[in-house]
């Protein structure tokens, strides 16, 4: 039964895969469980439009052994008509040094992206097993990982340009060498697996039969524990997901969450979340988060900056990065202070002037306000992410907050928007004078992260209005004066409070 068996766990994994037909990549090394999926697969296309190809990469570790792994896969490949890609890694030097395992996956990751791209697959299959799966549950025990890693491997993921397969993580191993037998089909043995070279090898070659001894079947049941916490992890990287694309500020220059809607949230979704905003940070600065992850300390650090009074707190993190506690965002930045997007997502130039003609109403602000995008807050793709209402007005009253500013219309003509230069200065109202925009921007606190960004209303360098912060002198509310007035809606997400004073236009 092992063959019908091995079959139709490749029919319910293809099933996940929505296209029609399908391209399929194969991983194939040689070994039992890889020939397995190579000999399911090529049956499968008698019933199912597959058009299947297959890779092998070279390591180079193994001498002789490898070059018999190779000529095996290519006289199988050209019998059953499969395309094959070979890889060279190159890798040379002793396979059991530490680091060697991570360095062969990674390239291996690397030669199967590139082959899926250039035959538009829409799924890569890998061979893995029960027995691989419950060793990778006990090397993720012993280096102490969380509900992610004891959850082991997924049987599908997002991978390069489709999906990533596993479609025999119930079988046990037996039950593939069983299948090949049954279809007659040969394949090699590494001799290396029977040595306790490695961590997994003494696992499979040492402890699982000892655990089987005291509790026969135990490798099942472990494997299970592993589907079980993958679905525990799942729901709690939904709640994760959701609360991370919900708080993130994430536009050239910038990098944060709002630390608020965090606080709230329960621990385990909190540091979920908290490594996803890490991992995408990562992806910004062209490093792949799987290279670089958190530790479970430095997870847990970055717990410990969310209380409010941790305002001001740094924490260095892998990659050369540092988290910093603003009064309401965490924001990731470098460890020089730098913006951690790359140059490709500098900050958008230039400046707005103001829209000063048209006609002026003479009851508050129009109904056909003109929307205005305010300069620093214009995501990747263009789209404005803060706007301010504009319109002509003659005002009676002075504006309840800083979140609004009339503009007599004779100054309006030589002021713009834009974001901060050197230099700038600001005149708070009712303060005794000026002072350089820099120091102010200190005195208040305000996220170092932030002012780089902050939209401002200038005049040459002459600070008028900071949207929901401070209102200059220079505005002061005239009454009966035609007027350009801006309002912004809160919240703004570089307001951390209300501050008082500033805010004041009486």
């Amino acid at each position: 039964m092992s063959a019908p068996m091995a079959l139709e766990a490749l029919r319910r994994s293809l099933s996940a895969l929505e296209s029609r037909p399908l391209t399929l990549l194969a991983a194939v090394s040689g070994g039992c469980d890889s020939m397995a999926l190579l000999q399911g697969l090529a049956r499968l296309r008698q019933e199912l439009p597959i058009t299947l190809h297959a890779c092998h990469v070279q390591h180079g570790l193994r001498g002789e052994s490898s070059l018999l792994d190779e000529q095996l896969v290519r006289a199988q490949c050209a019998r059953l008509g499969v395309p094959l890609y070979v890889h060279e890694a190159q890798l040379g030097g002793d396979p059991t040094l530490p680091g060697m395992e991570t360095r062969a996956r990674e390239l291996r990751r690397r030669f199967f992206t590139a082959d899926m791209e250039a035959i538009h697959a829409d799924a890569l299959l890998l061979a893995h097993h029960r027995d691989d799966q419950t060793e990778t549950l006990l090397m993720h025990l012993l280096r102490g990982a969380g509900a992610a890693g004891l959850a082991a491997m997924q049987e599908r993921a997002p991978f390069g340009c489709g999906l990533l397969l596993r479609p025999f993580l119930a079988l046990p191993k037996q039950a593939l060498q069983e299948a090949l037998a049954q279809w007659g089909a040969p394949y090699r043995e590494d001799a290396t697996n029977h040595e306790a070279l490695t961590l997994r090898n003494a696992l499979r070659l040492q402890v699982l039969p000892l655990l089987e001894q005291l509790s026969p079947g135990c490798t099942g049941r472990m494997a299970q524990t592993a589907a079980l916490l993958r679905r525990d992890e799942e729901a709690l990287a939904a709640q994760a997901r959701a609360l991370y694309c919900e708080n993130r500020l994430c536009l050239p220059g910038l990098h944060a969450i709002d630390t608020g809607a965090l606080q709230a949230a329960d621990a385990a979704v909190q540091v979920r979340a908290l490594r996803l905003w890490y991992a995408h940070g990562l992806e910004r600065m062209g490093v792949t988060p799987d290279e670089r992850q958190l530790s479970a300390l430095d997870s847990e650090a970055l717990l410990t900056l969310l209380p409010p009074e941790r305002t001001g707190a740094q924490l260095n993190l892998p990659c050369g990065l540092t988290a910093l506690r603003g009064q309401r965002l965490l924001h990731l930045t470098r460890q020089g202070g730098e913006a951690l997007c790359p140059a490709a997502e500098d900050l958008p130039s230039g400046e707005s002037p103001l829209p000063v003609g048209g006609v002026v109403s003479l009851s508050g602000l129009a109904a056909d306000a003109e929307a205005l995008p305010l300069p620093g807050w214009i995501g990747k793709d263009g789209t404005p992410l803060l706007m301010a209402a504009c319109a002509r007005t003659v005002p009676t009253q002075a504006p309840p907050s800083a979140c609004t500013v009339h503009i007599p219309l004779a100054l309006a003509e030589g002021c713009v928007l834009r974001t901060p230069r050197p230099g700038d200065r600001i005149h708070p109202l009712g303060a005794p004078g000026d002072k350089p925009l820099r120091r102010w921007l200190t005195d208040r606190k305000v996220d170092q992260p932030l002012r780089p960004l902050l939209p401002v209303l200038a005049a040459g360098g002459s600070i008028l209005w900071i949207p929901g912060l401070c209102t200059a002198q220079a505005l002061a509310f005239a009454p009966d004066t035609p007027c350009l007035t801006l309002t912004v809606n809160l919240p703004l997400p570089y307001l951390p409070t209300t501050h008082k004073g500033d805010e004041s236009h009486g």
